[in-house]
Order: C-alpha cells, then sequence, then structure tokens
C-alpha cells in the first residue's frame, strides 16, 4: 500500500495529484488550508483512505508533527512526500515590498517543505520505500526581474533537497528528488498575469501575459500524471 502526503491541494497541480493518486487507490493525507468541495465528500466516503489536514502551512508549529505522520504512513510499503503548496507572490521592485509578503514567502515555499521532510523522514517505517518530491521552477536556475522572492526560495529549496538526496545516496530505499512542473494552466498563472496588470515592477510580464493565447500552458493533470509515473509508480 502507497500512503501519499501533499501539500495544498485545493486548485492547480495540487488537486491534480490528489486526484490521480485517489484514483490509483493510494491513502492519502492532503495538507492545506483550504479543500474542495469534491474532496470533502471524498473524504466522507473514504474516511479510511482519505485524511484532509487543515492548517496554515505558513506556520512551521502547526504542519502534522511526528505522531500524526507516524500513525498516517503505518503499515505502508512506501511513503511519498509531494511538497507542491507554494506562492509566486510578492511580485515587484525590492525596496517596495512588505515585510509580511516577504516572510510569507519564506514560510510557505522554503521553511515548511523544509520542517515537513525532516519529521516525514524521521516518521516513515524502516522497511518502506521512501519518496519525497520537491515541486520547483524554472525560476530556481534564472533571474526573473520582480520575483526575488520566488526564484531565491525555489533556489534555496533545490539546494536542501539535493543535500538531502546525497544524504541518503546510499540507501536504495529512498528517493530525493526536485521537479519543475514546467508552465500550467493554474491558478498561479492567474496570479502572475494580475501582477503584470496591476503596474507592479515585473519588467519580462509580456511573456505570462501572452501564455494562454500562445498554448504554452499543460494541463495540471497531465503533468501530475507524468510527476507520479515518473517519481512514485
Amino acid at each position: 500500500m502507497r500512503a501519499v502526503v501533499i501539500t495544498g491541494v485545493s486548485r492547480g497541480l495540487g488537486a491534480a495529484l490528489f486526484d490521480v493518486s485517489t484514483a490509483r487507490g493510494d491513502r492519502i493525507l492532503a495538507v492545506g488550508r483550504h479543500f474542495s468541495p469534491q474532496q470533502q465528500q471524498l473524504r466522507d466516503d473514504r474516511p479510511t483512505d482519505v485524511t484532509l489536514f487543515s492548517t496554515d502551512i505558513a506556520d512551521a508549529h502547526w504542519l502534522p508533527d511526528y505522531d500524526t505522520l507516524r500513525a498516517f504512513l503505518r503499515d505502508a510499503d512506501e511513503v511519498v512526500l509531494i511538497h507542491n503548496a507554494a506562492v509566486v507572490e510578492p511580485i515587484g521592485a525590492v525596496g517596495r515590498l512588505s515585510t509580511e509578503a516577504i516572510t510569507n514567502a519564506i514560510a510557505v515555499n522554503l521553511t515548511a517543505p523544509l520542517v515537513l521532510t525532516n519529521t516525514f523522514l524521521r516518521a516513515a517505517p524502516s522497511d518502506a520505500r521512501v519518496r519525497v518530491l520537491f515541486v520547483s521552477s524554472g525560476a530556481a536556475h534564472r533571474i526573473i526581474d520582480g520575483w526575488a522572492l520566488y526564484c531565491t526560495t525555489k533556489a534555496a529549496g533545490e539546494t536542501f533537497f539535493d543535500v538531502v538526496a546525497s544524504q541518503v545516496r546510499d540507501d536504495e530505499r529512498i528517493s530525493v528528488a526536485n521537479v519543475d512542473p514546467g508552465q500550467m494552466d493554474t491558478g498561479m498563472q492567474e496570479s502572475i498575469r494580475r501582477a503584470a496588470a496591476s503596474g507592479a515592477y515585473f519588467p519580462g510580464q509580456q511573456r505570462w501575459v501572452d501564455a494562454p493565447a500562445e498554448g504554452r500552458l499543460a494541463d495540471p493533470l497531465a503533468v501530475a500524471e507524468r510527476i507520479l509515473k515518473e517519481h512514485a509508480s
């Protein structure tokens, strides 16, 4: 049996990962602030297979703790942690960003994955296969003017997971990977287009504004199927 922990499942890639995982019979622990009516109904219909853990991911103190994860991962042959939750905001010039927006981006995009991974690896059954996936971005590897926090947190996250991958390189049970899903038709893309329309500092905005019309946004469901097939099949 496969037990999967996914953060940020209410929409976009997270919702698609949730749908693909539940369709193939995985036991799911979904972590986040919001859940769709369909996800809540599925939880009610399959209470032993679907758990919705309601929390503000930006507060690391309220992430699933060791006891919660240990109980959820019990008896699993394979355990998977997918760090999907992320925010692209704030978009704008450094010097004009709010302290609240900066600290929230760091908390969601970086602190939460680090803390949750640390707890997950301690809680994972010693005889199970372990998969940890960090959903990253091309922004981790190139400068995008106006995206200082997103570029920085994704680059830092990849470094952390590269270090963890090196740490476990001699343990064939465990794999740790950074995954770049590419541009997708998600709420994050809508947020980017709103920032472009707001007049915020965002010199390269036209590339993102034109993406839907140019057909450059992938279907999140197809991306979710690819990620799970490649890393947790």
